[in-house]
């Protein structure tokens, strides 16, 4: 049970969630590499932004579902699959298109994308629309399946079978 009795009760417990908000803190020990989020985050230190933690926002969200997306990889069973409801977003006009790249974080660790189904269309901020008009950020599933791994056949035959009839036996193969 969450027992909040103070706003610093509160705070303490925002910057234990998963940063997804404003007030997110940047770590050094959780850094990810995926280039197209740096391409992004260069982008946006480049606008003018309502809020200048943004960009520190938007790195520590990627690095937290980094490790969501880890630890989903490592529990779940090959073949195993996962569906994932997700906003893309949008700050100062830069797009942020987070299902593809949750989806570029999770073949690294081992999943596979399926599909992935755009939901609906959401509006963007008033603030944004009076600036760079209409431009709507999709929702989405996306649909992971972890690797399903093969056995390996390459078999190792005693020198006596080094010619081309292979082994006698089941038992006289190797496996690796």
């Amino acid at each position: 049970m969450l027992n909040v009795q103070s706003h610093q009760d509160l705070v303490a417990v925002r910057h234990s969630l998963l940063r997804s908000h404003i007030e997110s803190r940047d770590h050094e020990n959780k850094r990810i590499n995926l280039p197209a989020l740096d391409e992004i985050l260069a982008e946006l230190h480049q606008k003018e932004l309502n809020n200048e933690r943004v960009p520190i926002m938007v790195k520590a969200y990627f690095e937290d579902m980094n490790l969501v997306i880890k630890n989903l990889a490592t529990y779940l069973r090959p073949g195993g699959k996962v569906a994932l409801v997700v906003a893309n977003a949008q700050f100062a006009g830069e797009s942020i298109p987070t299902d593809l790249l949750l989806s570029e974080l999770a073949a690294k660790h081992g999943l596979d994308t399926e599909e992935i189904w755009i939901t609906r269309y959401k509006g963007n901020s008033s603030q944004q629309m009076a600036i760079y008009g209409r431009r709507p950020v999709r929702e989405s599933i996306v649909f992971w399946k972890k690797h399903v791994r093969k056995p390996s056949l390459c078999y190792d035959f005693p020198s006596q079978y080094s010619d081309t009839r292979g082994p006698k036996t089941a038992t006289d193969r190797t496996r690796h």
